[in-house]
């Protein structure tokens, strides 16, 4: 169980704006999460010379939630905010799987930077690692 509040966003409240403070449950049904990294050449400055390094790049990502359940309870209207919340299973779900792509999305970024910057001083352990030369790449042609 955790705490939580209701509230409205807006700076102004009235008198009919309402604050539910409780605790409340979520379950989360079947999570998938399907990820593609690719590794690709790109052409950059280094020493004012143009090189050809090795990048990995997220291509695809893709995260699924079957359902999630969400209760609350001690809030002194359990019975119709569990009722809203039934009604609201499904933009609830997408809510929270939207809010679960971001955040994978960023943690996949800043590691594919990290990994990149040390690959970038390193082209040859990270080719030797899977097993493949600069010329298996497809060059990361950026369209302008």
């Amino acid at each position: 169980m955790t705490n939580f509040a209701f509230e409205s966003k807006r700076k102004t409240k009235t008198i009919f704006d309402p604050v539910f403070e409780g605790l409340g449950s979520i379950s989360i049904q079947n999570v998938s999460i399907k990820i593609r990294v690719e590794c690709r050449k790109e052409r950059i400055q280094k020493f004012g010379n143009e090189i050809t390094v090795p990048v990995l790049q997220c291509q695809e990502l893709e995260v699924k939630l079957q359902k999630v359940n969400l209760s609350v309870k001690e809030t002194g209207a359990d019975w119709i905010l569990n009722k809203a919340v039934k009604q609201f299973s499904k933009n609830i779900t997408e809510a929270i799987e939207a809010n679960l792509k971001e955040e994978i999305r960023n943690q996949i970024d800043k590691a594919l930077e990290n990994l990149n910057s040390y690959f970038l001083m390193n082209p040859d352990l990270m080719l030797s690692i899977l097993g493949i030369t600069m010329d298996d790449l497809e060059e990361n042609v950026v369209w302008v």
